[in-house]
């Protein structure tokens, strides 16, 4: 994504305007396709080749600020060798400190005698003999791989990374998703889960004739949010207080966006802190972006797969559910579980993780809870939230309603301790 001394947008009334690039536009086209040729040449150039290619690409447009976004976007698909374990400074402090020894002794050396003397000195050092005395710096770290994009899809990249800029800098999104294709729905709030994001999700004016209950039932209850033209409303919140969280929390809302970009209609509304102030930004698929998560293996976490994995390996009476339902919620409201759990009696369990900025949520879901007891939900809890609330843990562990449907964990949830929450919620349903 962009970083903010190169997002092009405008004010117009208070709104923030990005200054999209036409991804058809010859000129763009052509200087996207100029910056990405250094990134292809064999046998991994070095960064500082590299710049010495695009700076004068970079200057020399017409629009100096795209040209440095276009290759912002070109780097961050790029990976760079650092240097190894060698001790470069102390190699270089020896053969600076037998040049100044030379050049100090009695002897008259010519300069080639001088140069010949000390490549002896070079020699026994390895890598400094293979001109590489500066390896260690990172102007000359050597390109290690590249994920080669069109110009096009370079143009399609540097759009959504105006978006992404700005988005770090907010603190909450307001969503209009399209419902019509449930499996591209769960597919968004699976990205949404993943990125640790939490949001409340509520049906239209549409789907409002087959309302949902708060019985707990799952997606026949739901069947009516999915109705052709129909919108689902979602509302993405972090942290109101702790000022670092609420940066970490916009960085999350940036990652996620690109997904949303994937559904044929949406809309999107936050608020941005742009140069001193407040400003709206609204979005929607009119802006003609284009989500590039194609593969979504591939941003899966690694303590999610560790998980999934783990738990296949390990537990014999439940199997992870690869379809995970929505769950009706209080009113309007959907609950969407970050995993589901199935026995070999056909009980269906669901999970919900609460992580460090989501303590208002936390609060509301648990009395949701208590109003429900026949409703398959856990909860799993990052300690982070009770050290925000002292008094939350002793409340989580001492109240009947949370003893077999709430437990608390550390970044993520270990496969012991949710197993455990599962067989006593099991032991209590039978």
């Amino acid at each position: 994504m962009l970083t903010k001394d190169l997002i092009r947008c405008r004010i117009d009334r208070g709104r923030l305007k990005p200054q999209f690039v036409p991804v058809d536009d010859p000129e763009a086209l052509a200087l996207a396709g100029d910056l990405l040729e250094p990134y292809r040449l064999p046998d991994g150039p070095r960064r500082c080749d590299i710049d010495e290619m695009t700076d004068p690409i970079c200057k020399g447009a017409r629009d100096v600020i795209l040209a440095k976004g276009l290759k912002k976007i070109i780097d961050d698909q790029a990976e760079f060798a650092t240097g190894d374990d060698y001790d470069y400074p102390a190699a270089r402090r020896r053969l600076f400190a037998q040049a100044a020894q030379l050049l100090r002794s009695s002897e008259r050396l010519t300069e080639d005698e001088y140069r010949r003397r000390l490549a002896l000195v070079a020699a026994a050092e390895p890598l400094l003999a293979e001109d590489r005395l500066y390896a260690d710096l990172p102007e000359n770290d050597r390109l290690r791989a590249f994920k080669d994009l069109t110009a096009r899809q370079l143009l399609e990249r540097y759009n959504c990374g105006l978006v992404q800029g700005l988005l770090v800098r907010a603190s909450a999104m307001e969503l209009g998703v399209d419902a019509s294709d449930a499996s591209k729905l769960r597919r968004l709030f699976k990205y949404l889960k993943f990125f640790r994001l939490l949001c409340r999700l509520y049906g239209d004016d549409a789907a409002k004739e087959s309302p949902l209950t708060d019985d707990g039932a799952t997606d026949s209850a739901a069947a009516g949010i999915f109705a052709k033209g129909a919108l689902l409303r979602a509302r993405i919140e972090g942290p109101a207080s702790i000022v670092t969280e609420s940066k970490r929390y916009g960085l999350q809302l940036a990652c996620f966006f690109p997904a949303v970009c994937a559904l044929a209609r949406w809309q999107l509304r936050t608020e941005v802190e742009w140069k001193d102030r407040t400003r709206e930004l609204v979005l929607d698929e009119s802006s003609g972006l284009v989500n590039h998560y194609h593969n979504f293996t591939a941003y899966v976490p690694d303590e999610i797969k560790l998980f999934h994995r783990h738990f296949a390996d390990t537990v014999n009476a439940w199997t992870i559910v690869t379809h995970t339902p929505f769950l009706a919620g209080p009113g309007n409201e959907l609950i969407f579980p970050d995993l589901s759990f199935a026995n070999s009696d056909g009980l269906l369990m669901h999970l919900e993780l609460f992580h460090r900025w989501h303590s208002g949520p936390l609060r509301e879901r648990l009395d949701y809870l208590r109003r429900q007891p026949a409703l398959p939900l856990l909860l799993g809890v990052d300690r982070s939230l009770c050290r925000q609330d002292p008094t939350m843990e002793e409340e989580l562990k001492t109240e009947p309603a949370f003893a077999d449907r709430v437990f608390l964990f550390r970044d993520y949830p270990t496969v012991d301790k949710t197993l455990k929450c599962l067989e006593k919620a099991q032991a209590r349903m039978h």
